[in-house]
C-alpha cells in the first residue's frame, strides 16, 4: 500500500462506499417489496391507513407500488437503468417522508407497511422512519451524482477519442 497513491486510495474507498450504498439501497427497496407482494390486501391496509387515498386508487397502488420497488430495487443493479431507477427511488423517498410526516403530524397510529404488511402491538416511531428514508435519500443521491459525474467524464473522453 506504500507506493499507492493517496488520491488512488481515495478514489478506491469512495468507488466501495458507493457500491455500498447501492447494495444497501436496492436490497432495502427489493425487501420492502416482497412481503406487499405477498399479501396485497394487507398492504392496501396499510395504504388506506394513512387517510391519502381510499377504495380502488388504495387497491391500485397497494397492487403496483411493490413492483415498482422490485423493479427499481433490480434497476440500481442494471447500468443501463440505474439512474433512471434512481431518480424513481428519490421520488417514492420523497414521497414516503412525506407520508410520514403528514401522518406524524396529524397523530395517526399505523403500521407503516415498509417492510411487513402485518399490523404491529408498536406505535410508529416516525422520527426513526422518518429519518431512515433521509439517509437512503442521501444515499440515493451520492450514487445519481457519481453515476452522472462518471458517465459525463465517459462522454469527454469519447469525443477526444473521435478527434
Amino acid at each position: 500500500m506504500a507506493g499507492i497513491s493517496p488520491r488512488i486510495r481515495s478514489t478506491a474507498l469512495l468507488a466501495y462506499l458507493l457500491l455500498v450504498g447501492r447494495l444497501v439501497l436496492s436490497a432495502a427497496f427489493i425487501m420492502a417489496a416482497l412481503p406487499k407482494i405477498q399479501d396485497p390486501v394487507a398492504f392496501g391496509v396499510s395504504v388506506e391507513a394513512y387517510r391519502v387515498i381510499t377504495g380502488k386508487l388504495a387497491i391500485w397502488i397497494a397492487l403496483a407500488l411493490p413492483w415498482l420497488e422490485l423493479v427499481t430495487g433490480f434497476g440500481l443493479l442494471i447500468p443501463q437503468i440505474r439512474r433512471g431507477s434512481a431518480l424513481i427511488i428519490v421520488l417514492l423517498l420523497i414521497l414516503f417522508i412525506s407520508l410520514h410526516g403528514s401522518a406524524w403530524a396529524r397523530g395517526l397510529d399505523i403500521n407503516c407497511g415498509c417492510f411487513s404488511v402485518h399490523a404491529s402491538d408498536k406505535a410508529p416511531d416516525y422520527l426513526w422512519l422518518i429519518l431512515r428514508n433521509v439517509g437512503l435519500l442521501a444515499a440515493c443521491f451520492c450514487v445519481l451524482i457519481r453515476d452522472w459525474q462518471n458517465s459525463e467524464q465517459g462522454t469527454l473522453r469519447e469525443g477526444a477519442s473521435t478527434s
